[in-house]
């Protein structure tokens, strides 16, 4: 294993002890390279006992191992299913096992993430609904009785679907806290400027019209807008003087990193396309697509003026923190060129209104 390997390794494990599900490291032999605690209860093993073991060691029977190997055949690929942990005394424990591969700057992946949250009471619950159907099926006497029991079940149903989309949700939005934290973890700054940029981002987009729902998922999806500097040497995040153009040619491929790190579902959507395109200017002089006016997603053109705003009004090792008025005249000069012109005027009133602020 290389350096840069045990580092992105030992990040990872740190990020994975911090959920609440259970979570593993596993390399493209099927090899167990770190467990949480809370897979390891799952398990009922030691976590000493599961590094190093590959997952054929734990699943003996055939069903298991077939999923095992198609999951290895794939393991470029993300991918969601339900399965089982086999424990020692033969019981097994039924799992939604979501898994994505943790690829470097380039080539394939050499390790995969998996989540494992345990549904054995989703199932339970599943089997005590289904026997009271079948017992209300059984037992009525009349179809309008067989009617008020199905609706009964139907209502319970409804609700599971709810408690878990509303599961899903809060699991997406803390993997979306864990990998900012992971890709701000280079900085004395770890985790303030993600969640400053989640709120000035949400209040800009309420003011600029959009619902309250589509401005909080922008606001978590802006907290990702640098995870791809996870993929940036060190030495170039801390370097104190100006980059070579070499090295701004590394530092600016963040953003196409970011778009590929993050997952392909739905909800990371508008993320991916903040992530890409938080750079981009109006004028079409940012990158990496040198894209211009309204062919920059409105997300990124809003991420692209609050991002700038805070830091201005944030120290930094180089630079005093600006008076909010001295960053608003900056703001006022980019417009039309860095910044869409309509949002500054959107945004310096909040500012000046006192809304939002410098660094809370």
């Amino acid at each position: 294993m290389s350096a840069d390997q045990d580092q992105q390794v030992r990040r990872f494990s740190e990020m994975l002890d911090a959920l609440h599900c259970g979570a593993m490291l596993i390399d493209r032999a099927g090899r167990i390279v770190h467990a949480n605690c809370r897979l390891c209860e799952m398990s009922g093993r030691d976590c000493a006992e599961l590094l190093g073991l590959a997952l054929h060691e734990i699943y003996a029977g055939a069903d298991g191992r077939r999923a095992i190997d198609d999951a290895l055949a794939h393991f470029d690929e993300a991918v969601e299913r339900e399965f089982f942990i086999p424990r020692p005394d033969g019981t097994r424990v039924p799992v939604i096992v979501s898994g994505r591969p943790l690829r470097a700057a380039a080539g394939s992946a050499a390790y995969r993430v998996v989540t494992i949250i345990d549904i054995s009471e989703r199932k339970r619950a599943e089997e005590r609904s289904a026997e009271a159907y079948r017992e209300v099926a059984r037992l009525s006497d009349t179809v309008l009785e067989q009617a008020l029991e199905l609706r009964s079940y139907s209502r319970d149903l409804e609700q599971r679907v709810r408690q878990r989309t509303a599961e899903l949700h809060d699991a997406n939005v803390e993997a979306i806290y864990m990998l900012a934290v992971a890709s701000e973890a280079k900085d004395a700054d770890t985790g303030a400027h993600v969640r400053r940029i989640e709120r000035l981002a949400r209040q800009l987009a309420l003011a600029a019209g959009l619902s309250e729902a589509e401005a909080a998922h922008l606001g978590h999806s802006a907290i990702l807008h640098d995870v791809g500097k996870m993929h940036v040497p060190d030495e170039l995040l801390r370097k104190p003087g100006p980059l070579t153009p070499d090295e701004w040619a590394v530092m600016r491929l963040h953003t196409v990193n970011g778009e590929r790190i993050l997952s392909r579902k739905p909800f990371f959507e508008v993320a991916r396309r903040i992530a890409r395109s938080h750079h981009e200017n109006w004028d079409g002089s940012g990158y990496p697509d040198g894209l211009s006016g309204e062919a920059i997603p409105r997300e990124a053109r809003i991420v692209r003026l609050v991002d700038a705003f805070d830091a201005l009004t944030t120290a930094r090792a180089y630079k005093a923190a600006w008076p909010a008025a001295q960053a608003v005249a900056e703001l006022r000069s980019g417009a039309g060129s860095a910044f869409e012109a309509r949002l500054v005027e959107v945004f310096v009133p909040l500012v000046e209104s006192g809304v939002v602020g410098g660094p809370a």
